[in-house]
């Protein structure tokens, strides 16, 4: 049985959290999250982060070379070192006792870690695989459970075609829905953030297909796998293509650029801070909001509002960049359009 994953510990199943019989598709999936969470490029300046995407470099490295387990589930990371030099392990001794330990196994720097990374997703890009499907073949088995918990996640069903045992999957049909503009629309790329009773599932990138307003959650559909979760706005942030950054005063070389925003921070005041990953260089940069222009789509709320207070609080998409006139123009509800200067609209996206 699989456990949580542990970028501190010495052994390199309980670093993935996969069970020491995992098969390859458990270990490129439990990889591929874990690379995406601790990523430098995603987390700038975390000394700790970095030392974990080594850490899980280092385990899926070795875990996914048959020799290197091979030599590892015997004799540890010496074992797996010496698979790595191509030494005969067959001189090894019986003293190491078959099992994970030591601290002489195969070194993994940043170089190498990145490396690990690039052969992995195939290229240079790290967020590469945002809008891929998983690495393992398509979703697994028909599975239908229902989990509730403070974390706000209803794990709802998961489709595959089983090998024709049990016929195509029926289609879901869904309710014909009146257009909203306070919700995230469908298709709105997200990041899983904040979930507790589902905390696996976290830093997963998945589509919004519908808002189910009795409920007040969203239906997500992840990008691995398929599986369809029922969440709350607190958990998801929006990934958006297409941000640029502005009044880079300091930094002149960099305004007018664009990207993809992919994560939400708490600077030191408490106020948020936008990490976007620049399309052209595929630097990543931490930004304030008065330094971002969102894109169409972008859920906002209104805040700050003196002549019209009554506006504050309300939701709504943005539609467009009045450059002239310097307003966001933001859709609130099919009947009413708003201008507003940047000051006065707040992205949607939990900070952590």
């Amino acid at each position: 049985m699989s456990s949580n994953p542990n970028p501190q510990s010495d052994d390199y199943y309980k670093v993935l959290g996969v069970h020491r019989s995992a098969d390859d598709s458990q270990l490129k999936k439990a990889y591929r999250k874990l690379a995406i969470k601790y990523h430098p490029d995603k987390n700038p300046d975390d000394k700790r982060a970095e030392e974990y995407f080594k850490a899980v470099a280092e385990a899926y490295d070795v875990l996914s070379d048959p020799q290197k387990r091979a030599g590892y589930d015997r004799f540890g990371k010496d074992g797996a070192k010496a698979a790595e030099q191509g030494q005969d392990m067959g001189g090894m001794g019986q003293g190491f006792g078959g099992f994970p330990g030591g601290s002489r196994g195969p070194q993994m720097d940043g170089r190498r870690a990145q490396e690990v990374f690039s052969m992995f997703f195939g290229g240079d890009d790290p967020f590469a695989s945002f809008g891929m499907g998983g690495f393992d073949g398509g979703p697994g088995n028909i599975r239908v459970s229902v989990q509730h918990g403070p974390g706000g996640a209803a794990r709802m069903f998961s489709t595959a075609n089983n090998g024709g045992f049990m016929g195509a999957p029926r289609r879901q049909v869904q309710p014909k829905q009146t257009a909203r503009y306070d919700v995230l629309p469908m298709g709105a790329k997200v990041v899983l953030v904040g979930l507790q009773a589902a905390a696996e599932k976290n830093d997963e990138v998945g589509v919004v297909e519908r808002f189910d307003a009795a409920k007040g959650r969203y239906n997500v559909r992840l990008d691995e796998g398929g599986e369809v979760l029922a969440l709350k706005e607190a958990n998801l942030q929006q990934m958006l293509s297409g941000v640029r950054l502005t009044g880079l005063t300091e930094n002149p070389d960099m305004d007018g650029k664009s990207g993809t925003l992919v994560a939400t921070r708490r600077a030191g005041d408490g106020s948020p801070r936008y990490v976007v990953v620049l399309s052209a260089t595929q630097k990543t940069v931490s930004i304030n909001g008065a330094n971002l222009l969102l894109p169409r789509g972008a859920l906002v709320t209104v805040a700050g509002v003196q002549a019209k207070p009554e506006l504050n609080g309300r939701k709504g998409t943005v539609q467009s960049w009045d450059g002239a006139a310097k307003r966001y123009v933001v859709q609130i509800s099919p009947a009413d359009q708003l201008k507003l200067k940047p000051a006065n609209v707040l992205l949607c996206a939990p900070a952590v």
